[in-house]
């Protein structure tokens, strides 16, 4: 489907809808059980977590730097229901009566045309295929059609299995002066693309998961960023912040990095020990 010009909203592709669950536990509550008890409580979470990741989605566990919180469960379900139901589920844990609610994103993976277009429009440039033509429209729809179908990995992939996890949510300005909604289509779509380039610098390094949250969370976006090493983080998002994409039209939430932390792992997590 072609685009149209304006202030046309951007089309998207969905995938996986997405929770990020961070807690903090209640330490004193915990610290006052004795060790078979604690024993057995985290067993049973570990072994929930086990079997949550191993369903139709994902689940993984990180364990969250600063006073933010503890522990962060990501979730990717195929539908709102599937998300409410690993809640519930972890709410039947016995370790639930020690957790304290601290933050909770509800998002659904996308990937906006934007690029799909851009990849589209160069390899029928490269091919030499005349923008304006009967032929181009067929040839533009065709290749669009591949590019929509290189794209279900993306959208429907597991949890990434890198070390770290950096989350954060975001949203486009639309302030008196400045306002991302009232640019035009082709203005939003020159901004991503050289926005994306930047990103693309960091292949290999970070993987990014988009998901979009516009009538669903108090932000519009939600971004996670997955690495074996945090700096990468913090070099990608200040180089970002330099480009006007996010220079003029950007606002950022707090920010949540994780450790990710087996199944297995959680009583020794839950016992002050990160492996």
């Amino acid at each position: 489907m072609t685009e149209r010009s304006g202030t046309d909203v951007p089309q998207t592709l969905e995938g996986w809808y997405v929770l990020h669950d961070v807690y903090a536990l209640d330490w004193a509550a915990w610290r006052a059980l004795d060790e078979h008890r604690k024993g057995e409580i985290a067993g049973q979470a570990a072994r929930w977590l086990d079997s949550a990741a191993g369903g139709e989605g994902d689940s993984a566990l990180y364990s969250v730097l600063t006073q933010k919180g503890d522990l962060m469960l990501v979730h990717y379900r195929r539908s709102p229901d599937d998300l409410n139901r690993a809640e519930l589920g972890l709410r039947q844990l016995q370790l639930y009566d020690y957790l304290l609610p601290a933050y909770s994103y509800f998002s659904v993976i996308e990937l906006g045309l934007y690029e799909l277009t851009a990849i589209a429009n160069k390899k029928l440039a490269d091919q030499g295929v005349t923008p304006g033509t009967d032929a181009f429209d067929e040839a533009f729809a065709r290749e669009m059609d591949k590019q929509k179908q290189r794209a279900v990995d993306r959208l429907w992939c597991d949890i990434p299995a890198h070390r770290y996890i950096c989350f954060y949510p975001m949203d486009k300005r639309r302030g008196e002066h400045v306002n991302w909604y009232a640019l035009s289509l082709e203005e939003r779509r020159d901004l991503m693309r050289a926005h994306g380039r930047i990103g693309q610098q960091y292949r290999g390094q970070v993987k990014q998961i988009i998901s979009g949250s516009v009538g669903l969370d108090d932000w519009e976006w939600g971004v996670s960023l997955h690495a074996d090493d945090v700096l990468p983080f913090k070099k990608l998002i200040y180089e970002m912040r330099f480009d006007p994409a996010s220079a003029k039209y950007a606002e950022f939430g707090p920010f949540y990095i994780g450790i990710r932390t087996p199944p297995d792992q959680l009583p020794a997590l839950l016992a002050g020990r990160l492996t």
